[in-house]
């Protein structure tokens, strides 16, 4: 396979869809629900991957599916993946084992047919503690981050960032490493502002400014929510831009799944259909959108239909 940065110029990438949510549907993964306040990453456990390492073949065929659906990019099950996070879930202590546990297999699936990033999400720390807590986010993105350049990924994803201060740290951390990194942000409740106030094309500048290989937005958003803030970012940056959507409707009044009532237990019902993310990909692929994906509820259905509009879209 060519580097991502290659692969990016040539034409749109299909990436995979989301894990945690999907592997938690097949009994693998806990929803945190009946633990903690959901949504606050106040108590332990809540969409952690200690799958990795428990039930490694459950995470070995979903990667199987999303390549055989045409994923391009399989991403190593890595999210929640800090050790700030793992220790609140009681899996501290087996931080690397999880993170090289997660890329091994990844790489294992993918072969030569299909790159491995490494996913770096948010550590919940500033959510926690607001942004005195910057210092100790940078410690545990930096370590995760060290422990994916050794397992040899491809390049990272930075995902889910609702604080565009976290994400700089994230970016900050991706550059001394010395690997490329695509950045998503994740807005809520709403698409215009994340949660430190800054609009979806100041978000796109300042992660351009600081060397993203491609930027946009994944999560929370279902697929037609996400276009417009996609929209806007492009006003803002000539990177090619990254669109990983959310498989569940959202509301004019809330434009994040995990804020409405659903989540996580009655998800099913605010699911979109796949034909959503075909028309997606039409759409996302005439207005040259250069990394595709899906992000929560987005199994492998969904990212053939993505890849079946997005052809389309070519021809």
């Amino acid at each position: 396979m060519k580097p991502i940065t290659e692969l990016l110029k040539s034409g749109a990438v299909l990436g995979d869809g989301g894990y945690l949510i999907e592997l938690e549907r097949r009994g693998y993964v806990d929803s945190g629900s009946g633990s903690e306040t959901v949504g606050t990453g106040r108590g332990s456990g809540q969409f952690t991957p200690e799958v990795t390492i428990e039930n490694p073949d459950a995470l070995r065929e979903l990667h199987r599916e999303f390549l055989n659906a045409g994923s391009e990019v399989l991403q190593a099950l890595t999210f929640f993946g800090t050790r700030e996070k793992l220790s609140r879930a009681g899996y501290g202590a087996d931080t690397e084992r999880i993170n090289l546990a997660a890329v091994k297999l990844a790489k294992e699936v993918a072969g030569d047919r299909a790159l491995v990033a490494g996913s770096v999400s948010r550590t919940q720390l500033t959510e926690r503690e607001g942004m005195a807590s910057l210092g100790r986010s940078k410690d545990h993105i930096a370590e995760q981050i060290r422990i994916l350049k050794d397992a040899a990924v491809d390049f990272l994803i930075l995902e889910t960032f609702f604080h565009l201060a976290e994400m700089e740290v994230a970016l900050r951390c991706a550059a001394e490493a010395g690997l490329p990194a695509v950045a998503t942000m994740s807005f809520r409740p709403l698409i215009t502002r994340c949660s430190d106030d800054r609009t979806p094309a100041e978000c796109a500048k300042v992660m351009t400014d600081l060397g993203a290989i491609a930027v946009g937005a994944n999560c929370e958003q279902d697929p037609p929510r996400m276009l417009s803030l996609l929209r806007e970012m492009r006003g803002a940056t000539d990177l090619p831009l990254a669109a990983q959507p959310a498989a569940f409707r959202t509301s004019d009044t809330c434009h994040s799944f995990t804020r409405l009532p659903a989540f996580p237990d009655d998800l099913e019902t605010i699911q979109v259909s796949r034909t959503e993310f075909r028309d997606f990909g039409r759409v996302a692929g005439a207005e040259g959108i250069r990394y595709l994906g899906g992000c929560c509820g987005c199994n492998a259905a969904y990212i053939r239909a993505l890849a079946a509009g997005c052809r389309g879209a070519m021809t």
